[in-house]
């Protein structure tokens, strides 16, 4: 028994102001600013208690849990919220068919072609994401913030009219750039990228229509146009709208009715139908799109593009629902392939200990301009070097990557894979900041993390060309943000 005599002597006791400092540090000052989940606590509690009673009840456990985690992690206040839904694009790349075969009452393994460990593959894969968020959330979790009303006093020193004329300009040089990007292949990264501001300038153009509430039938009719016209291109880059547009919807709209909600629920329900329909007709209308040649080309006019597209979309009557989900899945959920990279590596082949990472570094300082002698990346030939398996190529107008996640397995193993990754999102936390800080002003730093989205959503992006393509557009970023910008600014207020 303890005598009541006992005492700690004062000398024992911590330092005053340590105590006060190790009270201040709670988990409410770490979250300060992420956006509050509040009443939805109990609902994702509930979820995830119904998910242990599903078929697949781990599976499904972890990929719900990601949703908040990566939400409290990435989604702050005041802020597009960017980060969380590139990674929401990947998380979807891993778990939908988690929860498609729950649905189906069925093992998820089952709807996988390469199943045999496509357990771990999916697990190694969650894991790469949960892991990216905690990086990424080191960088950015102190980053200041800028209050909504100060965003809407600085929004309002731009000029509409000013805003629709550049952004139209922007839409009538795209196709120019694509021009050049073909015609100096040396330089075809530098015009993709400088494709990207177009999303920065949509930016102004959807924030101001819809903080202000200003003339948003001219917006909808050039989105709209946008839209369709963007079903003429060889990917078809529709998706891309709809993504920004809700991603910008939730950074404006900072109250909703439940009018606002079933707008939102909506266009979602739209592109996944319009998903399921472009899968469908997508096959046929490329090769109609490429005159039957088995490349990546465009050679029709858009007037004969949509004509066709009509006909096409006009004969799904024979499309089972059912079936255009299998497929749209089948096309979107990309664990596969990492699944017959771990039955094939280490078995068959042993792991690259960072080969894959170091090359895929070296690249971006050899511009092809300088080394045309740099060679093509070949995505298909890399996966059927580490999974054996058979795939149609590039002489086939087709490309299959392994991802970027499922090279880092190759290089390092599980857990190995881990540590770069985690490395890969604080690189992307850091790009972040510099962007929302180093921006001409903030308006512009938010401007810019709309096309910063495309850099990081795909869970499938091959390894080289994530680097690549990251380091291509930090790099446009840095030459416009110092020599352009600024004259655009003073344009659209003045």
């Amino acid at each position: 028994m303890i005598s009541n005599d006992f005492k700690i002597a004062p000398s024992n006791l911590l330092n005053r102001n340590h105590l006060e400092s190790l009270h201040s540090f709670s988990i409410d000052k770490l979250f300060n600013n992420s956006i509050k989940l509040g009443t939805l606590k109990i609902a994702i509690g509930v979820i995830l208690i119904l998910s242990l009673f599903t078929i697949n009840p781990i599976a499904t456990f972890f990929a719900i849990l990601f949703v908040p985690f990566a939400a409290k992690l990435l989604w702050r206040k005041s802020e597009p919220p960017i980060l969380f839904f590139a990674l929401m694009m990947q998380w979807s790349q891993v778990c939908l068919k988690i929860f498609y075969a729950d649905y189906l009452y069925k093992d998820f393994s089952d709807l996988f072609t390469y199943y045999h460990n496509v357990d771990q593959a999916y697990y190694y894969s969650l894991s790469a994401l949960y892991v990216m968020c905690i990086g990424i959330f080191i960088i950015i979790r102190k980053l200041p913030q800028l209050e909504r009303l100060e965003f809407k006093k600085q929004l309002e020193h731009y000029d509409l009219k000013k805003i629709v004329t550049l952004y139209l300009a922007a839409i009538f040089l795209t196709p120019f750039l694509v021009i050049f990007s073909h015609a100096l292949p040396g330089l075809q990264q530098f015009f993709i990228k400088v494709q990207d501001l177009k999303w920065a300038i949509f930016f102004f153009f959807f924030s101001y229509h819809f903080v202000f509430d200003e003339n948003k039938k001219l917006f909808y009719t050039i989105l709209i146009c946008e839209i369709i016209f963007s079903f003429t291109g060889y990917f078809s880059s529709f998706k891309d709208f709809f993504i920004v547009a809700i991603v910008l919807y939730v950074f404006v709209k900072r109250t909703y009715t439940y009018v606002n909600y079933a707008l939102f629920g909506l266009l979602i329900v739209l592109l996944f139908n319009l998903m399921i329909v472009w899968q469908y007709v997508k096959p046929e209308y490329r090769k109609y799109l490429s005159g039957g040649e088995r490349a990546q080309i465009v050679i029709v006019s858009k007037v004969d593009a949509l004509q066709k597209l009509y006909e096409l979309t006009s004969n799904t009557g024979n499309l089972k629902y059912e079936d255009g989900i299998t497929n749209l899945l089948d096309r979107l959920t990309y664990i596969d392939i990492f699944s017959a990279s771990t039955s094939y590596v280490p078995l068959n082949r042993p792991h690259e200990h960072g080969r894959l990472w170091l090359d895929a570094v070296k690249r971006i300082f050899m511009p092809r301009i300088l080394f045309p002698e740099k060679a093509v990346i070949d995505d298909t030939e890399k996966t059927i070097t580490y999974t054996g398996v058979g795939f149609a190529g590039a002489s086939s107008g087709t490309s299959v990557s392994l991802g970027y996640v499922t090279e880092s397995y190759i290089d390092f193993g599980f857990p190995g894979m881990l540590i770069p990754l985690l490395l890969w999102g604080i690189v992307i936390g850091l790009s972040y900041k510099f962007i929302l800080l180093k921006s001409y002003n903030k308006i512009w730093g938010f401007a810019f993390l709309v096309p910063f989205i495309f850099q990081i959503n795909l869970f499938e992006t091959a390894l080289d060309k994530l680097v690549g393509s990251f380091f291509g557009f930090f790099v446009i970023y840095l030459f416009l943000n110092k020599f352009v910008i600024k004259r655009l600014d003073n344009y659209l207020k003045n």
